[in-house]
């Protein structure tokens, strides 16, 4: 071939480099995008479920010493306040606190937990949370919300508000209300509008034992002009058996530091 043929050759090649590396880039960008969406909606596999659930429960057992020794007392004093922080990407949020105590929230607080799911309107992922005297493990997915308590299964909880006890068999309800708060943002100004009723009756064994906070979600980097008045999580309306403590307790954590806490997040 013609020495300058082939210098014009190259030449149109060289001209051509970064249109093909821009056009490689952009095949590759795509390619990483299509694989994370691929991924964050890909149900999660048991190996990664195990995985996630050892190392939630490592975390918090880290914790145990900074908390408040547990007494049956507790159940009543346990706050619809929480201390958290949390990280998002894409659709995965991850979120690790506390729940204080109604009567002293400056001091040591009741439970620690840590959250990891996807999704908001329907999380998936896991839970985890340990009182001095015990630990709950929360799987959450569209079927609703398996509950083990101490590594045995306590139950679960169906998307309408059943209870399920080991055997799968309904023991009782808990009725959360539905849907989500909506923020609305003018400029700096910012209001959260949540119009659902904020408690929920629990029933077990047919007859109603408490009822459960339902707290709004909250403003993030809002100074208040006022000390907001945080309620119980749980109020009694009969004396549970030691099972019954066991399960509103475990609602009072799913509720407080599962969905609330997420419901925050993913509004903020």
């Amino acid at each position: 071939m013609d020495p300058q043929a082939i210098a014009d050759l190259l030449n149109a090649l060289l001209c051509l480099a970064p249109f093909c590396l821009g056009v490689l880039g952009f095949i590759g960008v795509g390619a990483l995008m299509v694989w994370i969406v691929r991924r964050q909606w890909r149900p999660l596999d048991e190996n990664a479920l195990a995985a996630q659930r050892r190392q939630l429960q490592a975390d918090l057992s880290k914790r145990v010493a900074g908390l408040r020794s547990w007494s049956p007392e507790a159940l009543t004093d346990l706050s619809t306040d929480w201390n958290a922080h949390w990280n998002r990407f894409a659709r995965t949020l991850n979120v690790w606190g506390t729940i204080p105590s109604v009567s002293a929230p400056k001091g040591p607080p009741w439970v620690a937990f840590k959250l990891k799911v996807r999704g908001a309107r329907q999380p998936e992922g896991l839970l985890a949370a340990r009182t001095t005297a015990q630990s709950f493990e929360y799987r959450l997915s569209q079927q609703g919300v398996s509950i083990l308590v101490d590594g045995a299964p306590l139950g679960s909880v169906l998307p309408d508000g059943t209870l399920l006890g080991p055997d799968g068999a309904p023991i009782g309800s808990a009725p959360r209300p539905g849907g989500m708060p909506v923020m609305f943002r003018l400029g700096t100004l910012s209001h959260l509008r949540d119009n659902r009723p904020r408690s929920y009756p629990v029933t077990l064994g047919g007859r109603l034992i408490a009822h459960l906070s339902h707290p709004p979600a909250q403003l993030v980097n809002v100074i208040h002009l006022k000390q907001p008045q945080y309620p119980p999580a749980v109020t009694l309306v009969e004396t549970p058996t030691q099972e019954e403590a066991t399960w509103l307790l475990a609602l009072a954590i799913l509720q407080v530091a599962g969905y609330n806490t997420l419901e925050t997040a993913w509004t903020n």
